[in-house]
């Protein structure tokens, strides 16, 4: 088993750091350890970001919500998984989704002003910061740009690939046929249609008012 210092040091955060690092942090930081039990939820969407979360052990569900389409997208993850980063700073300071856990969870947090005084400690949680945000900042524009052909698989490629990280399973599009008609611009009949296909292609599978995306990485390659 991993131990604390080779987890630490495996968090998107923390990666390059070395173990004199990881003490330096350790005893300079206030760590909690949050445990949580099956279905309980670690964030509601629109709760301010105070605190920089990881998931340590066990897996979450991590739900977002289209506001003005009765559309949600929902993504399982597990360690490593940092909650509220990219939302510390800037305009809108609140969780854009709900997480719930799966299973017994473990989440370590710290405040966010600890962890500016960890940005100014070495200049490489600047860098991971840095690419952390980067990603996410690119990630829609390359989104936009890749699936641009106006058909459903494109439309639903685009709202995958921007809401979900890349390590996530577990991938479900909720929504009815009419809302999903509507978001694409097409009608009921189409969609139920490209259903069909996208099922005996082995991409998805549909449920009522769901589709469970068999593989991420399979779903975005058009």
């Amino acid at each position: 088993m991993a131990s604390m210092y080779e987890m630490l040091m495996d968090l998107p955060l923390f990666k390059g750091v070395g173990k004199d690092q990881i003490s330096n942090f350790l005893e300079k930081t206030n760590i909690n350890f949050l445990n949580y039990h099956d279905t309980e939820i670690l964030v509601e969407c629109g709760d301010p970001v105070k605190m920089v979360r990881f998931v340590m052990t066990g897996r979450v569900r991590i739900i977002h919500p289209l506001k003005s389409a009765a559309i949600s997208v929902e993504e399982i993850a597990g360690f490593g998984r940092v909650l509220g980063a990219e939302r510390l700073f800037g305009m809108t300071t609140g969780f854009p989704y709900r997480a719930v856990s799966l299973g017994k969870t473990s989440i370590m947090e710290f405040s966010k002003e600890q962890y500016v005084n960890l940005l100014h400690s070495d200049r490489i949680y600047i860098l991971n910061f840095f690419n952390y945000l980067s990603s996410r900042a690119q990630r829609p524009v390359e989104a936009l740009m890749h699936y641009c052909h106006g058909n459903i698989r494109s439309r639903l490629c685009e709202l995958v690939s921007m809401l979900t990280e890349s390590g996530s399973t577990g991938l479900v599009i909720n929504a009815t046929d009419a809302s999903l008609a509507d978001y694409c611009g097409t009608t009921t009949a189409e969609i139920v249609e490209w259903k069909r296909e996208a099922e005996s292609a082995g991409l998805l599978t549909s449920a009522a008012g769901s589709i469970h995306i068999n593989s991420r990485m399979e779903f975005l390659e058009i």
